[in-house]
């Protein structure tokens, strides 16, 4: 199996990332846009001891992601 070499930076202009890889003889680029800015706050570990009602909006908003995959 040949050496894989992955490579990810942000882009010089600031715009997002790149991510770079090479298997063998071929070479890939991808580039991964900035998201928008978003409203919310975003999750951490201490989520539902800050913010329960927050916490638990997510949760069910996972769960309702998971039911929908199966």
């Amino acid at each position: 199996m040949p050496k894989k070499k992955i490579f990810a930076q942000a882009q010089p202009n600031g715009d997002g990332h790149q991510v770079s890889y090479e298997t063998g003889g071929t070479r890939r680029v991808h580039h991964f846009p900035k998201p928008e800015r978003v409203s919310e706050p975003s999750p951490h570990a201490a989520g539902s001891f800050h913010n329960p009602e927050h916490h638990h909006e997510l949760i069910e908003r996972f769960e309702a992601y998971l039911k929908e995959q199966s």
